[in-house]
């Protein structure tokens, strides 16, 4: 048989791309790597590796900074290992996503009435952090193309009932401080959901939007699906797709014939396929991870750790700060001396869009450098944070910080470089539709920007099959 379209992955842009594929009546064959697994458990399969940032190598004296910090500060993570987080399997890294479904600010133009008074939108120019300064007109042209093309996801504020104490609390204070507090917008049905918290273990009430309600949908529109397969790379002809090969489970190499593929096995297996293929040139280059860390401090039954993660949202240029829960703070409290569990800790991520200056190398390596940029931004975040939690009620001396880790790989076949505007490759039919082809990290979390992505992708083989 010869497929229409190979989809390789069943991440945020494999799944739109097979669902809209799809839905427009084309014969497609969907590939996983991973397989399905129970929800509940997707923390059980991140895959963490370490990154050295050499922040050794950073002359700290000349970093210029926003202001004089108001703690004492020493940034001591600068001095632990740095981490990737990613998942393969079903649904890719949407399965352990916490439903931020925040690029654009218009989406953030929000009345929140409903909402707490700390939780708002503002116009007023003493907010200084509203993002919206920084857009250029292009960004807001491409707002109403990312609104358009992510109708199909439902994304809602959260209700009032469902922001707990511990978030309004860091609003509040946010506020006194005269930072901009917004809802965060999430790809959460709240109508199923219970407000557990657990967003980051996959939602077994099916209540936050993930990747494989996607490919069930292409399934039942006759998509045929196979798990536990890997594909090795891309088959091709006087620079034209012929389909894909690759190995099952036990070993055995197997063949598959399409007209066109679809590569969306992510940021960071993208490349290895794309050098399998024969194309190298710019391959790998331009990585960016959005790195973060989560900035805590000790609060007796804060209770932040049972409530919706990320319920709202102070942005700035470079990055943005968001309440946020991580067992890592717990053990560097209870290493100060301080009588620590998960409900006595009151945290907020700080996330930055750092430079596209990573490589995946050939041997699948990782080598990124953290740049003086990224170095400001995580230190002025701190600051940030820091200066909230102390307002919030938290004791100085208590303030910890997470490693530095990274959650959202892109850029290693950028839209330029390996793809072009229409997302396709040097070789005719082999499209890419995954965070390879975002160009510059974008600093918040990117399943929109990859849905919308998709969708062009799957437009474009749609024509093309027609023409």
């Amino acid at each position: 048989m010869i497929y229409d379209a190979i989809v390789i992955g069943t991440g945020a842009g494999g799944s739109t791309v097979s669902k809209e594929l799809s839905n427009k009546g084309l014969n497609v064959l969907i590939l996983e790597k991973g397989t399905s697994y129970k929800a509940g458990t997707a923390t059980n399969h991140i895959i963490t590796t370490s990154i050295d940032l050499k922040s050794n190598n950073i002359d700290f004296n000349k970093i210029s900074r926003d202001k004089n910090p108001k703690t004492n500060a020493n940034y001591e993570f600068f001095n632990f290992p740095a981490e990737l987080m990613h998942v393969e399997g079903m649904g890719g890294t949407t399965t352990v996503t916490l439903a931020n479904a925040c690029y654009s600010y218009s989406a953030c133009d929000h009345d929140s009435d409903s909402n707490h008074d700390s939780v708002r939108n503002h116009d007023s120019e003493s907010n200084h952090n509203s993002d919206i300064s920084y857009q250029k007109p292009r960004d807001l042209n491409q707002l109403e193309e990312l609104m358009e093309n992510n109708s199909d996801i439902e994304v809602s504020y959260i209700p009032r009932k469902f922001i707990g104490p511990a978030t309004i609390k860091i609003a509040k204070a946010a506020e006194k401080l005269g930072y901009m507090v917004e809802a965060m917008p999430k790809f959460i049905d709240f109508e199923k959901c219970n407000n557990c918290g657990l967003c980051i273990n996959g939602c077994p009430l099916d209540a936050k939007w993930e990747a494989s309600h996607f490919i069930n949908e292409a399934v039942t529109k006759g998509a045929t699906l196979i798990e536990d397969f890997e594909v090795t790379k891309v088959l091709h002809q006087n620079s034209k797709v012929t389909g894909v090969e690759g190995k099952t489970a036990d070993g055995q190499i197997k063949e598959f014939k399409a007209k066109n593929v679809v590569l969306s096995a992510g940021s960071l297996n993208t490349p290895h396929i794309l050098r399998n293929t024969g194309i190298t040139s710019g391959v790998g280059e331009g990585l960016f991870v959005d790195l973060f860390i989560t900035v805590g401090g000790y609060m007796n039954n804060a209770g932040l750790n049972t409530e919706l993660p990320m319920g709202i949202k102070s942005e700035f240029e470079h990055y943005f700060l968001s309440p946020h829960f991580s067992a890592q703070l717990v053990q560097l409290l209870q290493e100060k001396g301080y009588p620590a569990k998960n409900e006595d800790v009151l945290g907020i991520m700080v996330k930055i869009a750092d430079e596209s200056n990573g490589k995946i190398l050939e041997d699948g390596s990782i080598e990124k450098k953290l740049t003086i940029n990224d170095a400001k931004y995580l230190m002025d975040g701190y600051d940030k944070a820091a200066e909230i939690l102390l307002e919030a009620g938290v004791d100085e001396s208590s303030i910890v910080s997470t490693p530095i880790r990274g959650a959202h790989p892109g850029g290693t076949a950028a839209v330029g470089r390996v793809v072009d505007k229409s997302l396709e490759t040097e070789i005719k039919g082999l499209y890419i539709a995954d965070a390879s082809v975002i160009q510059r990290a974008p600093g918040k979390p990117p399943i929109l920007n990859i849905n919308s992505l998709a969708k062009k992708a799957a437009e474009n083989i749609v024509k093309q099959m027609k023409g």
